[in-house]
């Protein structure tokens, strides 16, 4: 499961208090006098990046003195300005928008890091090879102004799978309370389950009305048994693809690009009809009100028992403990009432920017870039985003020159293995890493390999994400107005019509077009010229 988005949350840390901008070193157990310090913000699970084997290691090549202290997720967000951190020469997983990258690198307040790319021979050597991540990181003045994160693998397009509780449908078999509509043996139940819309809504009202774990009360009575899950908005085990089975690109933006034109899926009828069958199986109890109001921690945890009927996630091996991964098989995306099947794809993108930004207060800049240039060479990067090779995470010796993971850590899974091992951040894993350097995981394999087989395929058609796009200045600011307030207009009006007393009406979604017309314009507007100067820098 790609775990980054649970850090950049942004992340939890130590249980100590810091000022909104003074840094004290108490919080990170005293920070004494260091050649650099860099600010980072952590989990509370992972371990002290000072005492990790991989930063002693690079302490030890560069020969750099370098000392990092944290803030929790809640203390970095409380702060509108951390680049006013008093004592901090970096700021690691910093999270900036793009906006805020351009007014701090426009104020000489971070480090224009094009600048220095003299001590930097790895970055540059990336830049001269990839155009598209050096187009992808520039800001409206041309500069650089952040290291990114780059980890390509083709996962994070398609974050979600339809897993399925095999078992439950086995005891409707035994039973012969199949629903009419669902024609089913049990040798059928396999990945690549074969099921409409109409079938699946009908076994998940099974789910939802029998006694399907056996402890006397039936889901829709004791709410013990969750008929489908996902956790709605997250980046991952959302309710796209659900929404898309109705024949729209979906993805939690509701902005793709078909065709090379880009669409917001709120103006497609489609989109308004899915809300309008789902309202049906909200009120059923089919979908529940904990799809929308759990966090994703939370999701995890109450799946761990196997009480979900079905779900959406990355992976089923996350969701479920280990004795009950063979409990769930893969639901193909639900064809539609004309037989097609259609799946959207994220806006997740490989290719991430402000992962680490230098302040300019920096006494030596050049000394502090060297040191993070180190990061995106491949046994630094393997170990920077999965731990260390004396963690466990890989095996002690190569295999004909790479780095092979360590897939068994006993009864701890590979994600909290990971969350306390691995800092993840400043990351170049690519094609050419994971075909010379680093033996990919083998549960990213099955996970790639799940895709090939039961999701890619159903594409919706021209679809693709919207690439990491460079916007001038006033672009910019209009994005930072018109962005918030028509996703949290579509957000509502979403829950609106879901949670209503009845179907929502075609004169409610036109009504709500017509009120947000303004705003879904503009930012077309903007991402499509984005998108056009994007293509021709790339010519």
């Amino acid at each position: 499961m790609k775990l980054r988005k649970k850090m950049i949350a942004l992340l939890t840390a130590v249980a100590c208090t810091v000022p909104a901008v003074a840094f004290t070193a108490a919080c990170d157990g005293g920070a004494g006098d260091h050649q650099f310090t860099v600010l980072a913000v952590k989990e509370a699970t992972v371990k002290d990046y000072n005492e990790m084997p991989v930063f002693k290691k690079l302490n030890e090549e560069t020969g750099k003195d370098v000392h990092w202290t944290f803030k929790t997720s809640s203390q970095y967000s409380q702060n509108s300005d951390p680049v006013s951190t008093r004592g901090i020469d970096a700021i690691y997983h910093a999270g900036f928008s793009n906006l805020q990258l351009s007014n701090y690198g426009k104020r000489k307040r971070i480090v224009a890091i094009d600048e220095h790319l003299n001590a930097m021979p790895n970055f540059k050597r990336i830049l001269d090879s990839r155009p598209d991540i050096k187009e992808a990181l520039k800001s409206p003045d041309g500069h650089i102004y952040s290291l990114p994160r780059v980890e390509e693998m083709g996962l994070k397009q398609y974050p979600n799978i339809l897993f399925i509780n095999k078992t439950w449908i086995e005891k409707l078999i035994d039973s012969n309370n199949l629903p009419a509509n669902v024609s089913l043996e049990k040798s059928d139940l396999v990945d690549g389950l074969d099921l409409s819309r109409a079938q699946f809504k009908s076994l998940l009202q099974k789910f939802n009305s029998v006694d399907m774990d056996g402890d006397g009360k039936a889901g829709n009575a004791s709410g013990n048994e969750i008929p489908l899950a996902y956790v709605s908005g997250n980046w991952q085990g959302n309710e796209s693809d659900l929404i898309a089975s109705f024949g729209v690109p979906e993805n939690i933006e509701h902005k793709t690009i078909v065709n090379g034109q880009v669409k917001f899926t709120v103006e497609d009828e489609k989109w308004f009809n899915a809300f309008q069958e789902l309202n049906g199986w909200y009120s059923e109890g089919l979908i529940r009100a904990t799809n929308y109001t759990r966090d994703q921690d939370e999701f995890l945890a109450y799946g761990q028992d196997g009480r979900y009927g079905a779900f959406y996630w990355w992976e089923k091996e996350t969701v479920v403990k280990k004795d009950l991964h063979d409990d769930y098989i893969i639901v193909l995306p639900l064809k539609d009432d004309d037989g097609n099947r259609y799946v959207g794809v994220s806006n997740e993108l490989e290719v991430e920017k402000s992962e680490c930004v230098v302040l300019s207060t920096c006494k030596d800049v050049d000394g502090l870039l060297a040191y993070f240039d180190k990061f995106f060479e491949a046994d630094y990067s393997a170990q920077l985003n999965y731990g260390s090779i004396e963690s466990g995470a890989f095996k002690a010796e190569k295999e004909n020159g790479m780095l092979i993971p360590n897939d068994d850590h006993g009864n701890q899974s590979a994600d909290d293995f990971r969350m306390q091992n691995a800092p993840y951040g400043v990351v170049y894993l690519t094609d050419e890493v994971w075909d010379k350097t680093v033996k990919m995981e083998s549960r990213a394999k099955t996970r790639l390999n799940r895709l090939k087989d039961y999701v890619k395929p159903y594409t919706y058609t021209g679809a693709t994400n919207i690439p990491n796009l460079n916007y001038s200045e006033s672009e910019l600011k209009d994005l930072s107005t018109y962005e918030m307030s028509l996703g949290g207009n579509i957000r509502t009006q979403m829950m609106r019509w879901l949670q209503s007393n009845s179907a929502p009406q075609k004169s409610e979604w036109t009504k709500f077009l017509s009120d947000n017309k303004a705003s879904i314009d503009k930012i077309k507007e903007i991402n499509q010229n984005a998108y056009n100067r994007y293509l021709e820098a790339l010519k």
